[in-house]
């Protein structure tokens, strides 16, 4: 019954009529990179520490304008309808890809650029392992929105991506155009996702055999297509043919029942309700991971959209517990300032302190919760890449525990269900929300808690393992278990391995 279901899912969307969208009328070649005119969110910057270095890996890197006319909706009883239409824009896509045309996997992932200061969270999670498959990354910048908007317009220096851009180089970018109706957002990206797959002479990517495009994005770039499935925009944007643009998505840190968990349609539209049933995600013919940190599942308490199985219509919810949002997604060691546009903005003199935006660093002092929370966010999209390539169902696992309005937490204090890091099942510390007093950067009085990591005392770790050799032998089987159920890569369970000696070499002293 589920696979027919799924056939005819398929069937109507491939004989629905196609509406076609305004597109792309010119496009640049790549913009030249010099001394003095840089890519601004380019992946290697001088001096930060989360830089990727494409050369090691055999990747170049190339910036295009895109300018074009697109559409913006509004909500009727029968969905998303165009309201203001023929709305001209220009803006930039960055493109890495491999040198060597000949290692392309034929896999291209997309991510839209956050609204606020340009960030892409996607790629500084997940680049290094789309790098040794072969694939192609594209980030492409798609819209502003309300919140950064405003602060942009408190000053002191802009925080829209479409404004910061222009503010870190006003020479580059001075053709780009962006418009203040950011309804626009959802044609812009239907339309580069057509050109990245078309044969017109012009598109960067021609040439380049593509298999499938994965869409990914976190918070504010995880809510966006949410509602770019849910108002019907993945259903319009289809190849010749009728096969969807977009061959599967991964929704990050955006839960329906968070208040950012929906974008709006267009710059008058209010926010959703959190229990507004748009916000329910909708079954699509393509399958959709969405991966949640403790912060969105603990906030955000509503039933969620069940697992389904198969490619057409397959859907899986992650939860995590021990993390919290985008505080730990890159590197958990490195402070977020070290991301490379926030470095370039910083260098150009950009008071960082002053102007709040998608990443700030924590004022914190007590020690952040360093679970590595990347390494499951790559396995994840490594299921979500065989699923589409393959047809290799991902693995499934239960939610949180819930404890009232809490998350039900182990002895050590560590949260129950959900994916299991090996931190959690073999601890030196509990990870979860600061509850102590004396440090008043550990309890901000609005806004998201700070997860920290309470060490065990010496004499629960003795009783636990009684040596360090114990617990290191028992850290390796709970991780290679994880790998073998596809939680974790090889590459960094060798990596938490390694991890694991580090942190426990002072761990079973005696005070």
């Amino acid at each position: 019954m589920r696979a027919a279901t799924a056939s005819l899912l398929t069937l109507a969307l491939l004989t629905s009529p196609v509406p076609a969208f305004a597109g792309i009328g010119e496009i640049s070649d790549p913009i030249a990179v010099t001394q003095s005119s840089r890519i601004f969110g380019a992946s290697d910057v001088p001096g930060a520490t989360l830089s990727i270095d494409l050369e090691a890996y055999g990747y170049v890197e190339e910036e295009y304008f895109l300018a074009g006319t697109a559409d913006s909706y509004r909500r009727a009883k029968k969905g998303a309808v165009p309201d203001k239409t023929g709305i001209a824009y220009t803006t930039r896509i960055i493109v890495r890809r491999p040198a060597d045309r000949s290692r392309f996997s034929g896999v291209v992932h997309f991510e839209p650029i956050h609204p606020s200061q340009g960030g892409t969270t996607h790629w500084l999670t997940t680049g290094r392992y789309m790098m040794g498959q072969g694939d192609v990354y594209v980030a492409a910048a798609i819209s502003d929105d309300r919140p950064s908007r405003r602060i942009s317009a408190e000053g002191p220096a802009p925080t829209a991506q479409s404004q910061v851009t222009k503010w870190f180089d006003p020479v580059r970018y001075a053709p780009l155009s962006w418009p203040q109706e950011d309804g626009i957002a959802y044609d812009v990206m239907a339309s580069i996702g057509k050109l990245l797959r078309s044969e017109r002479e012009d598109n960067p990517l021609k040439g380049w055999p593509v298999k499938a495009m994965l869409v990914g994005g976190w918070s504010f770039t995880g809510s966006i297509q949410r509602t770019f499935i849910n108002e019907g925009f993945h259903d319009r944007a289809r190849l010749p043919g009728g096969k969807p643009v977009f061959d599967g998505y991964l929704i990050g840190i955006s839960s329906r029942w968070n208040g950012g968990g929906y974008v709006p349609l267009n710059s008058e539209e209010p926010q959703t309700a959190n229990a507004d049933p748009r916000r329910t995600l909708r079954t699509i013919d393509v399958p959709v991971i969405e991966f949640l940190s403790e912060f969105e599942a603990a906030t955000g308490p509503g039933p969620q959209v069940p697992d389904r199985e198969g490619k057409a219509g397959g859907h899986r919810l992650y939860e995590m517990g021990g993390t919290i949002h985008s505080s730990s997604m890159t590197d958990p060691r490195q402070p977020r300032s070290e991301r490379p546009n926030l470095a370039q903005l910083a260098a150009k003199g950009y008071p960082l302190d002053a102007v709040r935006g998608e990443t700030t660093d924590e004022p914190c002092s007590a020690p952040l919760s360093d679970v590595d929370h990347p390494a499951y966010i790559r396995a994840s999209l490594d299921a979500l890449r065989h699923w589409v390539l393959d047809g290799v169902e991902p693995p499934h696992i239960a939610p949180l525990v819930r404890d009232g309005d809490k998350i039900a937490r182990d002895a050590a204090g560590n949260p129950l269900g959900g994916v299991r890091a090996a931190e959690f099942v073999v601890p030196l510390a509990g990870y979860g929300p600061y509850k102590g007093t004396d440090k008043p950067g550990c309890f901000p009085a609005k806004g998201r808690p700070i997860f920290v990591r309470n060490d065990l005392p010496h004499e629960d770790l003795v009783s636990l393992y009684t040596s360090r050799a114990e617990y290191l032998r028992e850290f390796d089987a709970a991780v290679d278990a994880l790998v073998s159920a596809r939680w974790l890569l090889e590459s960094d369970a060798r990596d938490l391995k390694m991890r694991a000696r580090s942190r426990s070499l002072t761990a079973f002293e005696a005070p």
